[in-house]
């Protein structure tokens, strides 16, 4: 197969390409600060455990999110996993900060 490009083409072609590449580089590059909050560090243990609560609390959420895309058997072993998993990080909190 023998293609030929005109030049005015292949230039269109290469810059429509550039103009793609930076469309899509500008998306990525979000340069929002992180909140006030984020930068506070956890001194007590009771804030320690707070924060790794709400960090396991949401990452069972979105578990939990993930597992009603399933269907059946594999949407109730990914539940029981998401839940296990989630135990065992409140576990390991409760443990990392001394709460029972």
């Amino acid at each position: 197969m023998n293609i030929k490009l005109k030049p005015l083409w292949l230039s269109l072609f290469i810059a429509a390409n550039a103009f793609a590449l930076h469309t899509n580089a500008a998306e990525e590059n979000v340069e929002h600060k992180d909140p006030p909050r984020w930068g506070i560090e956890d001194r007590t243990p009771q804030a320690r455990f707070q924060s790794m609560k709400k960090e396991n609390t949401n990452a069972y959420a979105q578990a939990m999110s993930d597992c009603r895309a399933m269907r059946g058997h594999e949407a109730a072993d990914c539940r029981k996993e998401a839940r296990a998993n989630f135990e065992r990080d409140m576990q390991a909190a409760r443990e990392m900060t001394g709460r029972r």
